[in-house]
């Protein structure tokens, strides 16, 4: 064999293999991406069974945070109710400090009473502030619309007593001492004009024109009068069958 020839054989060859080789690469590569693409789309599917079994489970979690939230809100509700109707029932009561516009009365023995000369014939109980001197204004304040009183920090409730033991004024089953001072709210004017009607105002005033006892009448702005803080105790009273509680 010349030269040419081997030359062909040995070019055939190398084609041969060339395009052998080309052919082996083209399936593998084939292959490759076919597998390649499979496993995308399995991947890509599992994926997004994921991301929708996520978002179900976060709509899941927002439904119930929603709820909490809108149990939260009527408990909230139920709570302020309450909060608002225990609020009302205590300033009914009297159990909660008030403020206000309102009328400030001091009352206070003479200071003459303890110099008294026994060869006059003045009574000595005109020289006193007594149990019912307070009473009757109390009664003419209530009268006027007053909201709330209190003598001396003692406020007066329902159940309230105002009585003299010897030479000391009860209230509250607690003794007081004067000066005496009535503190009321309510309307000023309103609260003035009635105490100012009341007979006993007028006594009280010549009293202490005559004996020097004080007797003081001030409207004010802001007047504040304390809550109760005694016991509050039913021996008796109940509440009515059939009737609802309403503050």
């Amino acid at each position: 064999m010349d030269r040419r020839n081997q030359a062909v054989v040995v070019l055939t060859l190398v084609c041969f293999f060339i395009g052998v080789s080309t052919m082996i690469q083209w399936r593998t590569q084939t292959v490759i991406s076919q597998r390649t693409a499979s496993y995308s789309v399995d991947e890509l599917t599992s994926t997004l069974i994921q991301a929708e079994q996520g978002k179900d489970a976060l709509l899941a979690q927002l439904t119930e945070l929603r709820s909490q939230l809108e149990r939260y809100r009527e408990g909230e509700s139920a709570r302020q109710s309450l909060s608002n109707t225990l609020e009302k029932t205590r300033l009914v009561a009297g159990l909660a400090s008030v403020e206000g516009p309102g009328l400030v009365i001091t009352l206070d023995d003479s200071p003459m009473a303890q110099q008294l000369d026994t060869s006059r014939k003045d009574n000595r109980n005109d020289y006193f502030i007594h149990d019912w001197y307070i009473r009757e204004l109390v009664n003419a304040l209530f009268t006027g619309g007053a909201e709330a009183i209190s003598v001396n920090h003692q406020r007066l409730i329902s159940t309230s007593e105002i009585f003299c033991g010897g030479t000391t004024i009860f209230i509250n089953r607690d003794y007081i001492t004067p000066p005496f001072v009535i503190k009321a709210v309510g309307e000023p004017k309103s609260l003035l004009a009635s105490v100012n009607m009341v007979t006993t105002s007028l006594m009280l005033k010549d009293l202490q024109q005559r004996y020097g006892i004080t007797f003081d009448l001030a409207p004010q702005e802001r007047v504040i009068v304390p809550g109760y803080s005694g016991e509050v105790k039913f021996n008796y009273a109940r509440i009515a069958a059939g009737t609802e509680f309403q503050p």
